[in-house]
């Protein structure tokens, strides 16, 4: 059985921190839903339904994290396809909007955590389970 590398426990901590202020974020936003409606597009049942969002995938990433801790291969599958989506999210940002430096660091972020959960000590890990 594979020792967990100090990478894996880095991106599982890293997501369990997303995951915890998706959700504090989510219930910051239902808390202030109608200050925040007068102010967006898309009203009241907008934002409503972007926090009650925020909060499920919260909840939902803090479970992957702890999948990354006890070497889950789709846990870590999980977590690939979502950076990959930031990366493409990343690029959007880079060509459609004048948000260069977000869409550079999503994109370097992103790979980062990739990379991590693919060294060849964190493949031990994965397939030792």
């Amino acid at each position: 059985m594979a020792v967990r590398p100090g990478s894996v426990t880095f991106v599982a901590v890293l997501t369990y921190i997303n995951g915890i202020l998706n959700v504090i974020g989510g219930v910051i936003l239902l808390i202030t839903r109608d200050q925040v409606a007068g102010s967006a597009s898309g009203g009241a049942a907008g934002i409503t339904t972007a926090a009650i969002i925020s909060i499920l995938l919260g909840i939902i990433v803090i479970v992957v994290a702890r999948g990354l801790l006890r070497g889950s291969p789709g846990a870590r599958a999980v977590v690939t396809v979502v950076m990959v989506v930031d990366i493409v999210n990343g690029v959007i940002l880079l060509l459609f909007t004048n948000q260069v430096a977000s869409g550079i660091v999503q994109i370097l972020w992103s790979l980062l955590i990739i990379v991590l959960l693919f060294t060849r000590r964190a493949n031990a890990f994965f397939t030792g389970r």
